[in-house]
C-alpha cells in the first residue's frame, strides 16, 4: 500500500465530457439571443470536436467551437474566452465514485495530492467545485510552481510537500507523456 497517491486533475479525477455536456447547457442558456435554435447535445459536441481532450490552446478550441455553431450574431471570441475561462470551471463533473474513493483513501492514512498543468484561476475552481479539497494534503498547479508536467521538478515539489519518497507514492493520470513518462522519471509508480 503507497504512502501518498497523488493524481492528474482533468480526464482522472474530473469526466470531461460529461463536464463539457454540463457546460453545454449553460452556454446554451446563456446565449440563446445569439444563436439560432440548436440543442445542447449540438453545443456539446462542437465543443469536443474543437477540444481534442483540452490539448489544443484555448484560442483555438473557441475559434473552432464557435465556426461550428448556427450563429443568429456571432459574439465576439474575447466574450467566448470570458465565458469559458468563468463558467467551465464550475460545470465540472467529478468522475463516477471519486468522493467514495477518495475518503476510502484517506480514511486508510494515504496523503492525497493533485498535480496539473494549468493556471491556477482556472484550475482552482475546479477543485473547489469537486469539493475534495478536505483529503488533500497538496495541490501543485503547474502556473504556480513554474514548470510543468512532465517536467520531474514539478512531481519533486508534490512530493516534498506530502512528505513522501517517490518510491511510496503512486501517481494517477491519463496522459501517456506527461502523467505516466514523467511521474516514473522520478520514481513514482505511475497509474
Amino acid at each position: 500500500m503507497p504512502q501518498a497517491i497523488l493524481f492528474d486533475l482533468d480526464e482522472t479525477l474530473t469526466d470531461r465530457t460529461q463536464s463539457i455536456v454540463h457546460y453545454a447547457e449553460r452556454f446554451q442558456h446563456d446565449f440563446t439571443d445569439h444563436l439560432a435554435s440548436t440543442t445542447v447535445s449540438t453545443i456539446a459536441a462542437a465543443i469536443l470536436t474543437a477540444d481534442v481532450r483540452g490539448y489544443r490552446p484555448r484560442e483555438e478550441i473557441l475559434r473552432d467551437f464557435s465556426q461550428r455553431l448556427p450563429w443568429r450574431t456571432v459574439p465576439d471570441v474575447s466574450r467566448l474566452r470570458m465565458h469559458w475561462d468563468t463558467c467551465f470551471p464550475l460545470s465540472v463533473v467529478a468522475r463516477v465514485g471519486l468522493e467514495e474513493t477518495l475518503s476510502a483513501l484517506h480514511t486508510r492514512g494515504i496523503h492525497l495530492g493533485i498535480v496539473t498543468n494549468g493556471e491556477v484561476r482556472f484550475q482552482e475552481p475546479k477543485i473547489k467545485q469537486l469539493s475534495i479539497g478536505r483529503y488533500l494534503s497538496t495541490v501543485v498547479i503547474s502556473e504556480a510552481v513554474q514548470v510543468q508536467k512532465p517536467d520531474p521538478r514539478i512531481f519533486a515539489h508534490a512530493l516534498a510537500e506530502v512528505g513522501c519518497a517517490a518510491l511510496h507514492t503512486w501517481f494517477v493520470g491519463d496522459h501517456p507523456i506527461d502523467d505516466v513518462l514523467g511521474a516514473a522519471a522520478v520514481g513514482l509508480r505511475p497509474i
